[in-house]
């Protein structure tokens, strides 16, 4: 069946019940305790191909102060143990430890929890001393619940009418102890595709790009980026020959990001820089180009799984971006390839970016 694209949504359901599939203890502390199913719907797929995460995380609140934290393969329902007070959690998909390129900070503090794309190194960028250089996002997803309250009159009503029964007659007294809280969760993770028009596109054998003025942190219960900026590199490119007289076509490369820093959105206001280096099939030649973006970049309808699309295209085929020379390739085996890769080791050609 041919699926609608359709914004990714998630509803949790947080249901006072009985009995349910999975538990944990409750704290020590506790004298009073409502068992709390945290029920997950799949309404949308929030991952492409509609995957849902091996597993779940949530942040539980009480009275704004840090309460617990339950990791469960069981991500549509698993049970906790809640005393009286007023509640709120928020989700992320998997759990911290799982990811390998993101540093997640501040997870007891709801307002201040985030994560963070690691610092990376590369082989022939040669950064600046202030300049961050950072990898590609994973993908993941958060949510925010709304308040609820697990009260000492619920607990004593439900043990006071469950007193002596049996489950069958315990379960007509659920709906009556149920706490709906729907949460929307949303995709953390955003993408950037660029797409280069060149002429003499078939010279074109690997290429190197980077891309400034991205965003390093997401604050995972705000929805919006945090102030940290790093840069990113796109070493993975596809061509496409749209003109086989005139060997015109383009080149586009796409990566995972954050988007950009501070909740910002595409704009003239902001001055990004991308910059790329071509590596011609003479094995020799590199062709280098740095363009300022920063109004050029467009947001558009994203593709299931991601919280965002952000587009550039630089140059038509009318009028192409960048003019590599029109040399002869170093052996038969050199010329139009349909990937233009990041170029080997062996190729480690020094390139000023």
């Amino acid at each position: 069946m041919k699926m609608m694209r359709r914004k990714s949504c998630i509803w949790a359901v947080v249901t006072a019940i009985l009995v349910a599939a999975c538990a944990i203890e409750p704290p020590l502390h506790l004298r009073q305790a409502l068992r709390v199913i945290v029920k997950v719907l799949w309404k949308a797929e929030v991952y492409p191909e509609g995957i849902k995460p091996s597993g779940v995380s949530l942040y539980f609140f009480r009275s704004g102060e840090y309460y617990m934290q339950q990791t469960t393969s069981a991500v549509d329902s698993c049970r906790v143990e809640l005393g009286p007070g007023q509640y709120r959690l928020y989700m992320i998909s998997q759990s911290p430890e799982e990811y390998a390129w993101m540093q997640f900070s501040n997870l007891e503090d709801f307002d201040a929890a985030s994560v963070s794309v690691v610092e990376t190194k590369s082989t022939w960028y040669s950064k600046a001393d202030d300049e961050v250089l950072i990898g590609n996002p994973e993908m993941m997803t958060a949510a925010v619940s709304e308040d609820f309250e697990v009260t000492a009159e619920m607990i004593e009503e439900l043990r006071r009418k469950t007193a002596g029964a049996d489950d069958s007659t315990a379960e007509g007294y659920v709906q009556y102890y149920t706490i709906r809280v729907p949460v929307a969760p949303r995709p953390v993770v955003a993408q950037y595709w660029i797409s280069i028009y060149s002429e003499n596109v078939d010279v074109l054998k690997a290429i190197r790009a980077s891309t400034t003025g991205m965003a390093r942190t997401y604050h995972l219960t705000q929805g919006i980026t945090g102030p940290e900026s790093g840069t990113q590199l796109i070493t993975q490119w596809k061509l496409i020959m749209d003109d086989p007289v005139n060997r015109i076509g383009h080149i586009d490369g796409i990566i995972t990001t954050f988007g950009f820093p501070s909740g910002d959105e595409p704009s003239p206001d902001r001055d990004p820089a991308l910059n790329v280096a071509a590596l011609l099939v003479d094995n020799k030649t590199v062709d280098t180009y740095e363009f300022q973006v920063g109004n050029l970049i467009t947001a558009e309808e994203p593709p299931e799984g991601y919280r965002a699309l952000y587009r550039l295209i630089l140059g038509t085929v009318e009028n192409p971006a960048i003019h590599p020379p029109d040399v002869h390739p170093a052996d038969e085996a050199s010329g139009l390839n349909a990937i233009v890769d990041d170029w080997d080791e062996e190729e480690n050609i020094d390139v000023e970016m």
